[in-house]
């Protein structure tokens, strides 16, 4: 009698724990539904992971929005060139690029802007942030892709034999800015030749 008693208040005292840790799990169950019903409007896990995954799929990538501190810069070192011209083939360049993937459908660019502007070793760097859209199969996929665009400034130290130097052809002094047309020493005119243009020089997923 005794060692049935020894015996069952253990048990006795494991049951009660089972049904508080039963009743703890089940209180913080519904309070963890009443929460997502109130703050999403379903208390469904699988429905809210389903309408999440609907709501990255349809909202675009925010991309580096510098333009308004780097074109100013480029517009100063190059006042001719026409930054939304360029923009669009930059924007031309990135959807030929994506197109030679047979399995991408749907390409879609939402927004363009400067990321980067950078000057060394005798070129001029516009980076292009662009966010995308496609389809790959019936999954829609938004991300980011950088297009480098690369204007040769100093065509020997780039290592081309032929090319626009920095000095002035007629009396070797330093041409001071990029887009400069004539020598601030002696006057005369600096004509580039086709090495200055702005080219493709890569393209990657940011």
């Amino acid at each position: 009698m005794g060692l049935i008693l020894g015996l069952g208040i253990p048990l006795l005292i494991g049951g009660i724990g089972l049904i508080l840790l039963i009743c703890t799990v089940l209180f913080f169950y519904r309070k963890a539904k009443n929460t997502m019903q109130d703050f999403f409007g379903t208390d469904d896990l699988k429905q809210l992971i389903e309408t999440r995954n609907e709501e990255v799929a349809n909202t675009p990538k925010s991309v580096s929005g510098m333009t308004a501190v780097y074109a100013p810069a480029i517009q100063a070192d190059f006042p001719e060139l026409n930054l939304v011209e360029l923009k669009g083939i930059a924007e031309q360049h990135l959807k030929n690029h994506l197109s030679e993937r047979k399995e991408l459908a749907g390409i879609l660019i939402h927004r363009t802007e400067i990321k980067d502007y950078t000057k060394r070793s005798g070129t001029c760097v516009i980076v292009f942030q662009s966010g995308v859209q496609y389809l790959t199969g019936t999954q829609k996929v938004q991300t980011r892709y950088n297009t480098h665009m690369m204007y040769v400034q100093d065509a020997a130290e780039y290592g081309y034999a032929n090319g626009y130097s920095t000095e002035c052809p007629h009396c070797g002094a330093a041409i001071s800015d990029l887009g400069r047309k004539f020598c601030d020493y002696c006057g005369s005119e600096v004509v580039p030749i086709n090495i200055h243009v702005w080219e493709l020089h890569k393209i990657e997923e940011a």
